[in-house]
């Protein structure tokens, strides 16, 4: 494919099963981590080329009419891994230090969620979009306000118009909060709260505090890859081989409606 081309990896000294060992551990950590696909609809992946989305054309004047676009986020990680350590892994079966892997993996899926949530320069994200709605939380300090927050919150999306279902992040010190349980019934609040947000309730290590609620389904957001993540060849250092973790996306808000910012 075009895309292996820009990537190098026929490029690399090492063996098909180098790379799927690599790839594995990549995809892995990625998993345990990202927070936005877990929430969203993912379109694509279109291509590494992919630098922008198209939208509908809007009138500038009478008889004319331009398309509005979405700027596409490239993000590219690297790491390197020695030359040696491959040489032995793939001669003797000796076990390979992958830790710089997963740390890139780690910084790419970070910034990945960072955009789809929070967005950035020139970038808008789930939590600074135009119109959405927001709630203000409580302390979370008594058993029972977590809970009767985010039906607060559903409740509004519902008399908007936005009936779910409905998928939920929060920042970790407001998710570790859901642990408690309740005297009554042993069940605790993340048990609870999984009812009302029946699409998932996810801790975001990318948001310092609050949280957001969100209308799953393509009608209302969508995240659209241009290059899936993925691992490119640099090239070779004195000692070392060097690695990129490369990815790029773009977030498609269309009902800004069905998202309910959650703050303090």
């Amino acid at each position: 494919m075009m895309a292996d081309r820009y990537m190098a990896r026929d490029d690399a000294p090492i063996e098909p099963e180098t790379w799927k060992a690599m790839d594995a551990a990549m995809v892995e950590t990625a998993r345990s981590i990202l927070v936005g696909r877990r929430m969203l609809l993912v379109e694509g992946p279109y291509g590494f080329g992919l630098k922008s989305v198209p939208l509908e054309d809007l009138q500038l004047e009478e008889d004319v009419y331009a398309s509005s676009s979405i700027p596409v986020a490239a993000i590219q990680t690297g790491f390197t891994l020695g030359k040696r350590d491959l040489a032995d892994y793939e001669r003797d079966g000796l076990p390979l230090n992958l830790n710089p892997l997963v740390d890139a993996a780690i910084r790419a899926a970070e910034h990945e969620d960072s955009i789809i949530l929070k967005g950035g320069p020139g970038l808008y994200g789930l939590l600074n979009y135009e119109g959405i709605n927001v709630q203000a939380l409580s302390s979370w300090e008594e058993l029972g306000a977590a809970p009767a927050d985010i039906i607060k919150a559903v409740i509004d999306l519902d008399n908007a118009g936005y009936h779910g279902p409905y998928a939920l992040a929060l920042s970790p010190p407001r998710y570790d909060t859901l642990y408690r349980r309740h005297p009554i019934g042993a069940f605790s609040e993340l048990e609870q709260i999984q009812t009302i947000a029946t699409e998932g309730v996810f801790k975001a290590p990318v948001l310092e505090k609050g949280g957001l609620i969100v209308n799953t389904g393509r009608i209302y957001a969508s995240i659209v890859l241009g290059q899936d993540m993925t691992i490119a060849f640099i090239g070779p250092t004195k000692e070392n081989l060097e690695f990129a973790i490369v990815e790029s996306l773009a977030l498609i808000i269309r009902r800004a409606g069905a998202i309910c910012a959650l703050t303090e």
